[in-house]
């Protein structure tokens, strides 16, 4: 899997139109999020490597001795920057050496959704402006 992931995180880098979307559809429908999952995708291949190097180095201390049990939790550990950097890639855009040079432009999930709601409450409040015969509440009623 985590091959896997590098090579799609290479070939986002890259705007391939190679690049697989099975890696970024994993977690959700929304296209919002999925461009994020686009934009985080070297801090989330990053991720994959680093902990499974440090669970195989874990599971294979048994024989190795404490050093490499070390450098398995090292990892392990490690990695969770990693997954912080994909959130924030995802729902802010930030920091932008990370992000795929043709993705820097983009705004994060989180700026797409409180445009969303934005836009809903006013699309919201002008419908409650409305009277139920279909005019707005600042128009003069009809005469007639």
């Amino acid at each position: 899997m985590s091959l896997f992931s590098v090579r799609a995180a290479w070939l986002h880098w890259a705007d391939s139109d190679r690049a697989p979307v099975a890696a970024t559809h994993w977690s959700s429908t929304n296209p919002s999020v999925i461009r994020g999952h686009q934009r985080g995708i070297v801090a989330l291949a990053g991720w994959l490597v680093s902990m499974t190097i440090g669970i195989v180095a874990a599971t294979a201390a048994g024989g190795a001795g404490p050093a490499v049990e070390e450098v398995g939790a090292f990892f392990i550990l490690g990695s969770f920057p990693l997954l912080m950097l994909h959130a924030t890639i995802a729902w802010f855009n930030r920091p932008k050496f990370l992000v795929p040079p043709h993705r820097r432009s983009e705004t994060g999930s989180v700026i797409e959704w409180r445009r969303h709601r934005r836009d809903l409450r006013a699309a919201i409040k002008e419908a409650g402006q409305r009277d139920t015969r279909g005019r707005h509440s600042t128009d003069p009623p009809k005469q007639g």
